[in-house]
């Protein structure tokens, strides 16, 4: 077992929403970010990632209150995307001050937008673009622009659009990360199936399935959400700015080697937080269960705000006794425990000297699971998972975008 295992890990602030200073979405922001920032800090996770509609009406004074809170945290890794709302009066000029300054600095990635002649819905007039790729802990990390390509303004209805020359740039990419055998996770604003142009639908959930990206994380949704179709995960967080879904927080989502996992953190929950990284639950298995030995390898990733000397890690299977695990990089624990034909559950417990603990309970598949086949509505939230509390997932829609209220 190696002592420096890599596992990469981030935070997902979902929609912001931003409007004023004083408004509870700002204040959960800031608390948000401070929390996450402490735990970047500690080497526990890559980047915040921030997925789109940001700003309520995409002015520059809403874009001030979110670089306000990004700067009392600059050490802190930030990945951003437009949204919608973004894009709310038909012009992007604010939100593209917003990424030159945030993105194309070092914090950022150092991305910069692209400039392309686009066939849009009325007018050929170039448009700026803001998709990138860059790779993260050994994960090829695609962050795709849905926005600029169609219009977006109230009264035109949701215009979620690609355009021809970041299709080809997202198949020369994936292309590329197959040959070098890189996992892929894609960052988009929302599922390929809210895509207006049927032909791009149809060409993006291709990619994602064809090269097998392990994860599509989005945001839109407003609620949080998990459908797994056997090959990707398609993963949305709830809203921080119009929040309907219960307590605010932030996901973690990680990708472990052939395992990607994902677990909601509520900020009203205190610190620590384990989620079990391998091996795979049963709703997200890619691939059968490895028990070459009678044993398995488990790992999980803790997220604490005290020193890794501190954790206390330990886990059950099927409530039997407790089999210490132990450190094996900076932010992941492991052991190699004897797994026997019907053990069904798994559960890993960390504490940390703060008086609290937590814990994660996952059922691994067996030995001869099998994916499900494509489903017939691919990319989309088709085979989406129904309640599952322990992950944060409530299985209802609340959300202006399928079955909540209009905001």
């Amino acid at each position: 077992m190696s002592v420096h295992h890599r596992v990469f890990a981030f935070a997902h602030i979902g929609d912001l929403h931003l409007e004023r200073a004083g408004d509870r979405n700002a204040d959960d922001l800031r608390a948000i970010l401070a929390e996450v920032a402490g735990l970047h800090g500690n080497g526990l996770l890559d980047f915040a990632y921030l997925p789109g509609d940001l700003a309520e009406d995409g002015r520059a004074e809403q874009y001030a209150l979110l670089r306000d809170a990004l700067d009392r945290h600059p050490d802190l890794p930030v990945r951003l995307i437009a949204g919608d709302h973004d894009r709310q009066y038909g012009t992007m000029t604010d939100f593209g001050a917003l990424f030159a300054a945030v993105a194309g600095s070092p914090r950022g990635g150092g991305h910069a937008a692209l400039r392309h002649d686009l066939p849009r819905p009325r007018d050929p007039a170039p448009v700026t673009q803001t998709y990138y790729a860059e790779t993260v802990a050994g994960v090829r990390c695609l962050f795709l622009d849905m926005i600029s390509a169609g219009y977006g303004e109230k009264g035109f209805g949701l215009d979620f659009r690609l355009g021809p020359r970041q299709l080809a740039w997202l198949a020369d990419e994936l292309a590329q990360a197959d040959e070098r055998g890189l996992p892929c996770a894609i960052f988009t604003h929302t599922y390929p199936d809210d895509l207006r142009v049927p032909d791009e639908r149809e060409e993006l959930s291709g990619l994602i399935r064809h090269h097998g990206v392990r994860l599509v994380e989005m945001g839109h949704t407003h609620y949080n959400e998990l459908a797994p179709d056997g090959r990707t995960l398609y993963a949305a967080a709830r809203s921080v700015g119009q929040n309907e879904d219960g307590s605010v927080g932030y996901a973690v989502a990680a990708i472990d080697g052939p395992v990607t996992s994902w677990r909601f953190k509520p900020l009203d929950r205190a610190l620590p937080f384990v989620m079990v990284t391998s091996p795979a639950d049963r709703r997200l298995a890619t691939a059968p269960l490895d028990v070459p030995d009678g044993t398995i390898s488990a790992r999980a990733l803790v997220l604490s705000g005290r020193p890794q000397a501190d954790w206390r890690c330990h886990l059950r299977v099927d409530g039997g006794p407790p089999h210490p695990m132990r450190p094996d990089g900076p932010r992941t624990v492991h052991a190699r425990i004897p797994w026997r034909e019907g053990m069904r559950r798994l559960a890993v417990t960390v504490a940390d000297g703060s008086g609290t603990d937590d814990t994660e309970v996952i059922e691994p598949v067996g030995p001869s699971f099998v994916p499900p086949p494509a489903h017939d509505r691919p990319g989309s939230d088709a085979h989406r998972l129904s309640a599952w509390p322990e992950k944060g997932l409530r299985g209802d829609q609340l959300g202006p975008n399928r079955h909540g209220r209009d905001w």
